[in-house]
């Protein structure tokens, strides 16, 4: 992601107005250390289980 729109991006993403591809959530997962599915959760109940499910592997 060029560092000149990430933060523009970003808030884009945060507010709904759009969604990034799969490639970018896939590297977003990646820097932030959570599977992929995790930003796919709804619930933060699921979000912390498939957490701990990475964790015990």
């Amino acid at each position: 992601m060029d560092e000149f729109s990430a933060s523009a991006r970003m808030n884009q993403y945060e507010k709904g107005v759009h969604a990034p591809d799969f490639k970018t959530v896939k590297a977003l997962a990646k820097v932030l250390d959570v599977p992929t599915a995790f930003l796919f959760c709804e619930e933060d109940e699921l979000a912390v289980q498939i957490t701990q499910y990475r964790d015990n592997l």
